[in-house]
């Protein structure tokens, strides 16, 4: 029960920090707001880490974390940036689908797919299939909603961040957290020297980033805790229901409308990933 709790945790940590992040991307450099999460992550981390006197164990499964960081941080760039161009209520389901990679990872790890995992799987990509289309005229018909490249490509660096911190998690969670929070660094500096970017969001709006980094911290804290303690299957799932709550968040803050069929694609591609867990 404790590994559901906490991907439950986990699920509504990120998909607050997912709508924050996406909506403050509209108007400021996603670059510098990773960059703040990222030292407000480490800082907590290593504060939490501090009080509970815990030295860093000697445990190799924790160099896993170093790849979990880099590889989860990119995603994280490629949702966010996609959220600030996109439709965010149709766009946030769409990185979930990565929760895929996992499901066939356990396969060749002994897992057994039920026929409802499989059935899932098909209705998480058909669910996609139809929110990411879109009406533009009479003249040009349909096309592809703006930012989907970017969502898909965050949708399977997830689905490795799942299984790279999985591998990690397994004996000192929240080591493991600490390191992959921090490896994100190795990225977002020379990403901002070169880029010349600045981390000044302003007063206004800095207590926004704050909140999304704390929320997305604690959220991948629980993810480690759950990951440690119980099946990736399951609680990989569980944890990707996330964009449920960023949807709910853009249609009641941004007020955001999606017509129908898309409508039911996102509903669709979000039943399919809970049908995932059922094996």
């Amino acid at each position: 029960m404790l590994p559901i709790t906490l991907s439950i945790f986990a699920c509504f940590g990120w998909g607050i920090a997912d709508f924050i992040g996406g909506l403050k991307s509209r108007n400021l450099p996603t670059l510098s707001i990773l960059m703040i999460s990222s030292l407000m992550g480490t800082f907590l981390l290593g504060g939490i880490l501090f009080l509970l006197n815990k030295p860093l164990p000697d445990d190799p499964l924790l160099f896993w974390a170093i790849p979990a960081g880099l590889i989860g941080v990119v995603a994280i760039f490629l949702l966010y940036r996609s959220l600030a161009v996109g439709t965010m209520s149709i766009l946030a389901p769409i990185s979930a689908t990565g929760v895929i990679l996992p499901v066939i990872w356990g396969i060749f790890f002994g897992d057994t797919l039920s026929g409802l995992s499989m059935l899932g799987i098909v209705i998480a990509i058909l669910g996609s299939l139809m929110a990411v289309m879109e009406n533009t005229s009479e003249k040009t018909g349909k096309k592809l909603t703006k930012g989907v490249g970017l969502a898909v490509g965050s949708a399977f660096l997830v689905g490795f961040y799942f299984i790279t911190m999985d591998k990690a998690c397994t004996h000192h969670p929240i080591w493991a957290s600490m390191i992959m929070r921090s490896s994100a660094l190795i990225i977002l500096i020379p990403a901002l020297f070169f880029a010349n970017v600045s981390i000044n969001v302003g007063k206004v709006q800095l207590p926004y980033i704050l909140l999304m980094g704390f929320m997305d911290t604690m959220a991948a804290f629980c993810f480690a805790l759950a990951t440690s303690k119980g099946m990736l299957s399951q609680v990989a799932v569980i944890s990707s229901m996330y964009p449920a709550v960023t949807i709910i968040l853009s249609m009641m803050i941004a007020g955001e409308k999606i017509r129908k069929i898309q409508f039911s694609g996102v509903l669709l591609a979000i039943t399919g990933i809970a049908l995932i867990s059922a094996f």
